[in-house]
Order: structure tokens, then C-alpha cells, then sequence
């Protein structure tokens, strides 16, 4: 079974979707970056094709642009800074 993101992870890494928020009106209503990330790594976890990602996460199309705009922003490896850092903090590592 998949366990979606916690509120704890989605509050750590938040603040690097900013930069991706919709700045012009109009248009269809936006999905939320949650609901986007948990459709990546539900993607990512299970191993399916982007066509069958449940519908629940939004569009196969709109997931997968979103994927390719946070690739190529960077936030998939500022998330895993983010991670590393708390990783750190509770593990007390000196690297």
C-alpha cells in the first residue's frame, strides 16, 4: 500500500514550490503541489507508467510537466538536501 507524504515532510519542503506558483489568473483551477508530489512518488514507489498514476493526483499531463519544471528546477535535489540536513539533526552525523 502507499502511504502518501506526511505533514511534517510536506511542511519541511513547501517553501521550494514557491517559485512554481501560478502568477497569472485564468484558467482551469490549479492542482495543489501536494497532490502533484504525491503522484510523483507514487509513480516513483510503485514503478507504474506515468498513464496509470490514480487519478486522485491529478492528470498524467499535468503531473508529468510539473515533474520536468521541478527536475529541471532543482527541487528534487533541494529536497533531498532538506532531508539530508534533518537526517543529521536527529542522527547527530559529522560528516
Amino acid at each position: 500500500m502507499y502511504k502518501e507524504i506526511s505533514d511534517k515532510f510536506w511542511a519541511a519542503v513547501e517553501p521550494l514550490f514557491d517559485p512554481f506558483k501560478r502568477t497569472c489568473p485564468g484558467g482551469s483551477r490549479p492542482l495543489p503541489f501536494r497532490s502533484i508530489l504525491n503522484g510523483i512518488f507514487y509513480l516513483l514507489k510503485t514503478g507504474c507508467q506515468w498513464d496509470m498514476i490514480p487519478r486522485q493526483y491529478g492528470s498524467k499531463s499535468t503531473i508529468h510537466e510539473h515533474f520536468q519544471k521541478w527536475v529541471e528546477g532543482g527541487v528534487f535535489e533541494q529536497m533531498h538536501r532538506v532531508n539530508v540536513e534533518e537526517y543529521d539533526e536527529l542522527k547527530k552525523i559529522r560528516w
